[in-house]
């Protein structure tokens, strides 16, 4: 049974991870959509992957949250308007996420392996359309489970995010559930072949520099590329089997809430590392001081060696 106690600091936290992360992905969207020139398909999808990272986030702050805050029964919760929340976090943006994921992957691993065609294709937006199929299977998760007792629905009581108990919703979180590890493994794969031809291979044609310069921006994307897949099989894993390990009311908090809303916020801090280009000015004029330092400390260390 939860106690006051654990309610308490159990929302906050959710209060506390929801809003950073609402803020933070809409940030992100900004600076992503408001970039001038002529913008990667990998940063296209970045800016895309924002949209599900804010919407579940947004979802605790604005539905999750409030309610539990106020206690309100879970009976007296419309089961409607519950579920369509529930879907639209819990399946649509959810499954949104990792399969961007796979066409980051596809997209680094397309412009590695098949350059010459990549740029013969720049004249097609490829992936706009594959953005597009994406939300498409996107929105089947999401009305999936609209039908009575088939959705993704909110406890205020317990604070947990469970699916409802007739065989649709059954099948439809198994099928999120090997769709979301199938992604990781496809992804993955990609993400694989691609950083042993980063290591291995010789690019002809180039200079030591712009070789160099090439491979380390390859190397931050796929690492970017890694990070997020693990962080949705993190969670997956923690909704459906770590739950089980212990059944107090704090363990299944941390599986089934706390765990949902962090990776979509730990997601967005992951693009925020990456992309040093959109960090705002007191945090690029911080970088640069510490730059200046070690560079004085540097010399001056040559010099009395001297």
């Amino acid at each position: 049974m939860a106690t006051i106690v654990f309610l308490i600091v159990s929302n906050f936290s959710l209060l506390i991870v929801s809003l950073s992360g609402t803020i933070l992905n809409m940030y992100l969207f900004y600076k992503f959509s408001t970039r001038r020139g002529v913008v990667s398909g990998f940063y296209k999808l970045c800016l895309v992957k924002t949209i599900p990272n804010a919407i579940v986030c947004a979802c605790f702050l604005f539905w999750a949250v409030p309610l539990s805050s106020f206690r309100v029964k879970n009976s007296r919760v419309p089961r409607d308007f519950n579920v369509f929340i529930g879907q639209l976090a819990g399946a649509g943006a959810y499954i949104f996420g990792p399969l961007l994921h796979v066409c980051m992957a596809a997209n680094r691993f397309s412009s590695l392996y098949f350059a010459i065609q990549i740029i013969k294709a720049d004249r097609y937006p490829i992936t706009a359309v594959f953005i597009l199929i994406a939300f498409v299977i996107a929105v089947v998760f999401t009305v999936m489970g609209l039908p009575k007792d088939c959705g993704f629905l909110y406890l205020p009581e317990t604070l947990e995010w469970l699916s409802e108990e007739a065989d649709c919703a059954v099948f439809q979180y198994n099928l999120l559930l090997y769709s979301i590890f199938g992604c990781a493994v496809i992804s993955n794969s990609m993400n694989l072949v691609t950083a042993g031809k980063l290591l291995l291979d010789k690019v002809g044609g180039m200079s030591v520099t712009d070789s160099k310069n090439r491979r380390k921006k390859y190397l931050i994307n796929f690492s970017q590329s890694v990070l997020q897949d693990c962080l949705h099989v993190f969670d997956m894993i923690n909704s459906t089997y770590t739950w089980q390990i212990n059944p107090a009311a704090w363990f299944q908090f941390l599986c089934l809430s706390f765990s949902f809303v962090s990776i979509h916020t730990l997601d967005g801090c992951v693009m925020f590392y990456f992309h040093s280009e959109i960090h705002p000015r007191w945090l690029w004029r911080k970088a640069m001081r510490k730059k200046s330092l070690i560079r004085v400390v540097a010399m001056s260390k040559v010099s009395t060696v001297s």
